[in-house]
């Protein structure tokens, strides 16, 4: 192949090899709002994708290595029937040129900072703790910051929820090199995320200023956020929980929960997006599910956004949490909102009128689905 900005020499596809050793496809699929699961096949662990990007069947027909990016597209009459990490973003992106997908791989990158490659599905070593960058605490001496109130962020949420401010700190870090490099998080919201016992697996910087190109930022070489459940590091022994996708989404909820008494034992969650992780080593959302079900959890909503394909995912999902000994409901809010664009008697109403997840229902719940939204 012939690339813009890389030699056709063996320098060159070298060059290139190494670009694409540091792609993640798992977290590329996350930033780039790609519908996936994780399941486990023959060959290790895999990402399952809903839609196709070169035929655009979406009926969850694409399988990818989880380590590795090569997969394939069982649809049966797919131009891309086999890949790689390139030839699926190239379609995915829609480029004609390759040194167009070279370029945006690059982009990705930069903006990302390096991430060390996965080797063989082996476990990352995470028992180096993780800084955070030069923040405040929220509400800083009884003040907080003008871009969370704008939001419904109230002081008393900040601090519940751990956020900070950062005005020009870094991330320092290491690449595999050697070398020292940093990720800048100054005029960021810095937004810990814990695992369930309440430990410092990774965070978000959110950016405030509008200007970025890079709306969040992820500190590189640590978890991904797809292992985790937000909040869940405040279960105590509930046994109702709503799940979101996105932290802000969380935090409206537990807003509205806050204002509506009979609500406040229910516990909300964030999946980071539209599905659940479900691996068989214990790394994944599912199996926090099942660990807090093993703690009195019970009944879990899904509030995801009110669009067709969230709400189609959303159902999935009921069936996946039903098949493990949950209660699953699905809620609707208004067409094309999310918890952060509605009032709190709004999130409310949709708790209040989610339906029961049960076979005989799924079919009228797919119609609603298909009718209203």
């Amino acid at each position: 192949m012939s690339f813009k900005g890389v030699h056709t020499s063996k320098r060159g596809s070298s060059e290139l090899r190494d670009l694409l050793d540091e792609v993640d496809m798992e977290d590329y699929l996350s930033t780039q709002g790609v519908h996936y699961k994780l399941t486990r096949g023959s060959s290790g662990e895999q990402i399952n994708i809903r839609e196709c990007p070169a035929c655009g069947k979406k009926k969850w027909k694409v399988y990818m290595n989880r380590d590795t990016g090569l997969g394939n597209c069982f649809s049966g009459s797919c131009s891309m029937s086999t890949f790689n990490k390139f030839k699926f973003i190239k379609a995915l992106m829609g480029f004609e040129k390759d040194y167009e997908t070279v370029e945006h791989i690059k982009a990705y990158l930069r903006d990302l900072g390096w991430r060390p490659k996965k080797l063989e599905s082996e476990k990352v070593d995470f028992s180096v703790d993780l800084e955070l960058p030069k923040c405040v605490d929220l509400p800083d001496d009884g003040e907080n910051l003008e871009y969370l109130e704008d939001r419904g962020v109230t002081g008393d949420l900040a601090n519940y929820f751990h956020l900070k401010f950062c005005e020009d700190g870094v991330f320092y870090y290491y690449d595999i090199e050697g070398e020292m490099k940093y990720q800048d998080y100054s005029q960021r919201v810095i937004i810990p995320i814990f695992d369930e016992e309440g430990k410092l697996v990774s965070y978000q910087g959110r950016d405030v200023t509008g200007t970025s190109d890079r709306k969040y930022l992820f500190p590189p070489g640590f978890a991904s956020t797809g292992q985790y459940l937000y909040n869940a590091h405040n279960f105590v022994d509930q046994t109702r929980a709503i799940i979101n996708e996105g932290v802000f989404d969380v935090i409206s909820v537990k807003a509205a929960l806050d204002d509506h008494s009979e609500l406040r034992d229910i516990i909300p969650l964030g999946s980071f997006g539209k599905n659940l992780s479900q691996l068989s080593d214990g790394d994944d959302q599912l199996s926090v599910l099942l660990r807090l079900k093993k703690r009195g959890l019970k009944e879990v909503t899904l509030m995801w956004d009110a669009e067709k394909k969230a709400l189609r995912d959303a159902l999935d999902t009921c069936k996946l949490l039903a098949s493990i000994g949950l209660k699953a409901r699905l809620a609707f809010l208004p067409k094309g909102c999310d918890p952060n664009e509605v009032t709190h008697d709004e999130i409310a109403e949709a708790y209040y009128t989610a339906v029961l997840y049960t076979p005989a229902n799924a079919l009228r719940i797919q119609k609603r689905i298909l009718t209203e939204f």
